[in-house]
């Protein structure tokens, strides 16, 4: 998680609102600590802090929660458990959730990841249904923005973890088909991105979520051109950044589109032996990053699409 001081907090949040330093430090400070204490010349007194913060529509404690959570070793544990969400072992997933209950703390950020967790195991495991798997990360995201769903995000800094709220939320969403809500909850976090509370490398991630992401939705929606072209953009970016783990999904992603547009005769017949060594590419990739789930799925998808051109099950 990147570590932004109070000041950085506060510029971020207020240029996000187009509030002028005179705006905001009316009444609470003057121009001038306003300015030293944005620029890191002068750590604000909570006070302040908080009254700033009120006056740009954030809840108390949320940037204190926001930049420690509980210790190193929950850390270690919470980065554990995304990375089993990633290869959609929710099993193992679910183990590791029960080691962070134990040592968790009660901050927001805590309370916050907490919720998110729980429900998206939940649902995975299909305890509970797509409505109240959206339904409790609505909740966990008004957590630390209140104002959800009455205000455009499209400009207001973002924690990794919100940010990643907004992923599943719209993944909940497109599993209601409703696309159209999946899609522009990607934009407005696409436009808050550019000017988040993240690091450069949670930066990037996040980029690739959503392109990933983005670029389901509009192939599910059969906006075909569109979902190429944002998967594409993902994959540039995770050849520029060495980042493997995303790439045989959003191959996946342009084959599946371009699969589409050949059966509608907008793509030449002969384009299906390029889709054929762009999935097998995909594939070897997944087994290589030992991603069994995505191999198998990738696996089987060709052999249940191309036999006529490989003649036989690949290994």
């Amino acid at each position: 998680m990147g570590r932004y001081r109070l000041g950085d907090i506060i510029r971020m949040t207020r240029k996000s609102l187009s509030i002028t330093q005179e705006q905001l430090s009316n009444g609470i400070c003057s121009v001038g600590t306003l300015s030293r204490i944005e620029t890191g010349r002068q750590n604000p007194n909570r006070d302040i802090y908080e009254l700033l913060m009120e006056r740009m529509g954030r809840i108390r404690e949320r940037a204190y929660s926001m930049l420690s959570v509980s210790d190193f070793k929950v850390l270690d544990k919470m980065r554990l458990f995304e990375e089993y969400i990633k290869l959609y072992d929710y099993d193992k997933a679910e183990e590791v959730l029960g080691d962070i209950k134990k040592n968790l703390g009660n901050s927001n950020l805590d309370r916050q990841f907490m919720i998110r967790a729980e429900s998206i195991i939940n649902y995975r495991l299909k305890r509970i249904d797509v409505s109240e798997f959206l339904k409790r990360l609505q909740e966990a995201i008004i957590i630390t923005i209140p104002m959800y769903g009455t205000i455009s995000l499209s400009g207001w800094p973002l924690t990794y973890n919100e940010a990643v709220l907004l992923l599943n939320i719209s993944t909940a969403y497109a599993e209601m088909k409703d696309y159209d809500s999946a899609v522009r909850i990607l934009k407005c976090a696409y436009e808050a991105m550019k000017q988040s509370y993240m690091d450069e490398q949670q930066r990037v991630l996040f980029h690739v979520g959503i392109a990933n992401n983005m670029s389901k939705w509009y192939g599910m929606a059969g906006d075909y051109e569109n979902a190429i072209a944002i998967a594409n953009e993902g994959i540039e970016i995770c050849k520029r950044f060495k980042l493997g783990n995303s790439l045989p999904n959003l191959i996946y992603s342009v084959i599946w589109c371009k699969e589409r547009l050949i059966d509608r005769g907008e793509l030449p017949q002969d384009s299906k032996r390029d889709c054929l060594n762009s999935l097998l590419s995909a594939y070897y990739l997944a087994s290589a990053m030992q991603q069994s789930f995505i191999a198998q799925f990738l696996k089987k998808h060709i052999n249940d699409n191309y036999m006529d051109l490989t003649g036989h099950d690949i290994c």
